[in-house]
């Protein structure tokens, strides 16, 4: 599921207060938006440098001609899809709707759920 739509769908869903970590709601959102990036990154980097090389070694080519081949238009509007998707998972934090709770109170529902 990479469908911006469908991951706006998913995060409009939420029930219920959103959990807080830290006092500022500010801070509270920029976390959460570089703790998603993060993520995002951390996947994207890996499935990137595999199929590169993958690719590479399969077409018997060198690395470097492989990262720097040119896309056609079809794989151009495929990519921004799929950039408006990653900028809806992680700005998730701005299409979610749900009213923030306090830190007291996400320390007392998870206490309680123990």
């Amino acid at each position: 599921m990479t469908s911006t739509d469908d991951i706006l769908t998913i995060i409009r869903a939420g029930r219920g207060q959103r959990p807080a970590s830290l006092d500022n709601a500010e801070t509270e959102q920029v976390l959460t938006i570089t703790l998603a990036l993060l993520v995002e990154l951390g996947v994207a980097i890996d499935r990137i440098d595999r199929l590169e090389r993958t690719l590479a070694q399969v077409a018997g080519r060198p690395l470097d001609s492989i990262r720097e081949a040119p896309l056609g238009p079809e794989a151009e509007a495929e990519r921004q899809d799929a950039q408006a998707a990653l900028a809806a998972r992680a700005l998730r934090i701005f299409f979610d709707e749900r009213v923030a709770t306090d830190r007291e109170t996400t320390r007392q529902n998870r206490e309680g759920a123990l």
